[in-house]
Parts: structure tokens; sequence; C-alpha cells
């Protein structure tokens, strides 16, 4: 079944994650912990109707940018609009400071959605005629990291079309976007996957790897609420470009990726921070399997339970390897949503990469681009805080690495959440220096700070 445009009175289903976000929303729907930001500086003459033509047609390819999801006796279900129901939302903001615009965007990514209404949209907040600032917003529904750089992509081809500027320099041999995928038929091809012996057997797979573990929790600065408030902060956690080297040699020279190394180290630190000695954390996964769902804004994410164990001699080495073996065999049972194993919530920490260097808009995310005959420039505005107790974005791109751990903040306190990231960056230091060390061994106070603890408990301080 496809969904045509315009086609209102229709009701479609929804996948498994879809409905598991539905209900997050649903529990708390003022929060805007699942909303999906990217903020675009545009300088440039900026046609504001020619942009409202290209988001019409953005959304006539992408359904479910204008889809909605009311509650029904039965369970939530998806219904879509016609392409011209979603408008350019334009704000005047004259005067406006950089730091003011950067607060104005930041607000307009934290405004909640009304699901029943729509889960998309695009605000304009224009400081002159020559100087604006794109903030697209989608709920997680609807959306995940790549979508979001799909959708800007899509957008400023459209408004180049019309104004006879290339969205960005084109790509030698590059052939044309293909017809993204229908939502519908993701839904119906995850069902049908649900119910086949294969999917039969990636349940059982995700059963056993699940046996007898828990999900990774830390210890929290105060004592976990009755409620989820979904309110949260952002820590980033940065490695030296020589790091990102030495890192990538290391995983080369043991046939590993350089996500598993950071995600085995990860786990370490989650073990040497109080997380016990087995626990579960999920690593989401793209379910872009075809190519026409490569080129389709959507909700293409299935998380990877990743089990991490350790005894007194366990090493660096074990964990890091026993996590790129998970990752490998995890991805060949990706299809199979992992909410539908029943039992409650499998974790509460999450880590996963996003290459930055591969998103569809080529160089925004280092630098500004040319779109649609406008200088672009992202604006990397707050968002997705609060999820769940840490959620970790690996951000690889053309310099290295970095981290950006989002936090609840009614259970952590910005000093505890930096400690964590001096643990993992040290456990991972030690990793590229001494390998096989074990877990257990490592040192986790600075050489300085070792000292002074020392003179104090001499007196000599």
């Amino acid at each position: 079944m496809t969904v045509t445009p315009g086609a209102a009175a229709g009701a479609y289903p929804l996948s498994a994650g879809q409905e598991a976000l539905w209900l997050a929303h649903q529990l708390d729907p003022d929060s805007s912990a699942y909303n999906v930001v990217l903020a675009v500086r545009l300088r440039g003459a900026l046609r504001v109707d020619v942009l409202q033509e290209a988001l019409t047609a953005l959304v006539a390819r992408h359904e479910l940018l204008r889809s909605r999801f009311p509650g029904t006796d039965d369970g939530p279900v998806r219904r879509v609009d016609a392409p011209g129901t979603v408008r350019l939302d334009i704000r005047e903001t004259p005067g406006a400071d950089d730091a003011e615009l950067f607060r104005l965007a930041t607000l307009a990514g934290e405004e909640p959605f009304c699901l029943t209404a729509g889960a998309f949209r695009a605000v304009l907040l224009r400081r002159s005629t020559t100087d604006t600032l794109l903030v697209t917003v989608t709920h997680h529904m609807v959306s995940d990291a790549t979508s979001q750089w799909l959708l800007m992509r899509d957008l400023f081809t459209e408004y180049g079309a019309r104004t006879g500027e290339p969205a960005t320099a084109p790509e030698p041999g590059r052939a044309a976007t293909p017809t993204p995928a229908g939502w519908d038929e993701q839904v119906c091809a995850e069902r049908d996957f649900v119910s086949s012996v294969r999917g039969a057997r990636a349940a059982g797979y995700w059963r056993e790897v699940c046996a007898g573990l828990r999900a990774a929790v830390l210890p929290t600065d105060r004592p976990r609420p009755p409620h989820r408030t979904l309110c949260g902060a952002t820590h980033e956690v940065g490695w030296h470009p020589d790091t990102a080297r030495r890192l990538r040699e290391a995983a080369a020279g043991r046939g590993l990726t350089p996500f598993a190394w950071l995600l085995g180290t990860f786990q370490a630190a989650l073990h040497r921070s109080g997380c016990g000695d087995g626990f579960l954390i999920g690593c989401p996964a793209t379910t872009r399997f075809t190519p026409d769902t490569r080129q389709a804004v959507g909700y293409y994410v299935n998380a990877l339970p990743t089990a991490a164990r350790f005894t007194p001699a366990t090493t660096l080495l074990d964990t890091i390897g026993s996590a790129q073996d998970q990752l490998r065999r995890g991805l060949a049972h990706a299809r199979y949503p992992v909410e539908l194993l029943g039992g409650g919530p499998l974790f509460r920490i999450s880590c996963t990469l996003v290459a930055a260097d591969r998103l569809p808009v080529e160089g925004l995310y280092e630098g500004p681009v040319r779109l649609g005959g406008l200088r672009a420039e992202l604006v990397d505005v707050p968002q997705q805080e609060g999820q769940l107790d840490l959620t970790v974005e690996i951000l690889q791109d053309s310099r290295g690495f970095k981290a950006v751990v989002r936090y609840r903040t009614d259970l952590f306190d910005a000093a505890t959440v930096e400690r964590f990231g001096e643990t993992w960056r040290c456990l991972l230091d030690v990793s590229l220096d001494a390998p096989d060390t074990a877990v257990s061994d490592v040192g986790l106070v600075a050489h300085d700070d070792l000292a002074f603890l020392l003179a104090l408990g001499s007196g000599a301080a």
C-alpha cells in the first residue's frame, strides 16, 4: 500500500519504534527531548516565496513531513495531509545580535509538538533580507540524524532549481537523486520480517544477548524520580587530532573499526564508573538497507543491545574486540525492532556513531557551503537532551572525533558527567599505549593529583 499525495483520509500503521516514541510523547507531551533540529545561518538575498514553494515540494517528496499521529481506540495511526498544509513560519528579528539569534533558534527547536497536528516545522528567523537563520525541527518519529540533513539538502535542491542556483557544488559522476521509499512500505516490510522465520531467529538472537543482563545504570547524584522529567544538558568530550590519528592506526592494525575501539573503551569507562560487571547499552543502527530508503526522510533506526561483561582479568583489548564482534553480529539482525522483545526498557544508556563527513550536505558540518546560491553555515543548537540517562553521539569528521554526551539533569550534576568524560579519555589513552592492560588495573588519578593526595596523607601539604 502506498500513500499518495493528499490522502488525508487514510490511516496507516506505525513502526514499532514509532509506537514507542508516540507513547513516550503521551507521557510528557510538553517535552522537546525527542525534537531533532538542524539550524543553518543563510547569508544572501533569500527569496521567501521561493523557499515556501521549495518547502511544499519537499513535503510532497517526503510524506512523513506532512504526517500527523492521532490516537484511536486501536492505538496511534498516521494520517497524511496535502503538501500545501505545511507553511514556513517566518519570525522577524530585526536588531538581534548573534547571541540573541542563537537563543531564538534554540527556543524554536525546543517548542514541543502536538503530534495530532504534525511532526515537522520550518522556522525562518529573519534579521534582514540578506541575513536569516533557518531552523528545521522534526519529532524523532519522522526523522533521524541522516534525515535532518537529507531534508535540508532536498529543500535547497528545490530552491536552487527555482532560482537557477545549484544546492551545492555538483559531485562528479553523481547520479540523479532517486525517488525515496514510501514510509508505509517500510512499516509493512518490518511487519513481514518480524513474522518470518528470519525474524524469529533475530528475536532469539537478541534474547540470548540480553539474557541475565540489565540496563547499565550509572550511580546518580540524586534519587531517580518516579516519573521521567525529560530534562537534560550536553557535555562534549574531545580528543586531540593526534589521538584520532593513533586511534585510526591502532584500529586498522588490528582489523577493528575506530567506533568499536571507542565503544569498547566507553563500556570500560561505564564499568569503572560504577555500572557493575555486566550490563547492556544500546547502539542505534540504521535500517536504510535499500537505495530508496537511503534517500528518504524517516525514523530508520533500530537499537542494537550491546552487552559488556568484566572480570578482574578483562583487558581493554578484550572489551574492544567484544564490541567489534557484537556490532558485526548485531547488524545482521538489525531489522528486528527490540521494542518487541517486551520486559521493559533494555537500556538507559546509548552510544552511536555519526559520520559527519558523510552527511548528505557535503561540507556543511565543517564550515560554510553554498546552498541554492546562498552562503550557509551550521548553527549547532542544543537538542535531544534528556531522552535517556546518557545518550552519546560519537561524531567523526576529517578532523577527528568528538563525543556529544547528553544527560538527564534530574539525575546527574555537570561535574559528574565531566568526570565520566575524563575517565573515558584516560581509558582510551591507555588502550592506545597498552591495549593488553586489564581494565581494573588502569589508574584513573592523574599523576599531579596523586602526588597531592599522597602529600595530604603524609601531612606535607
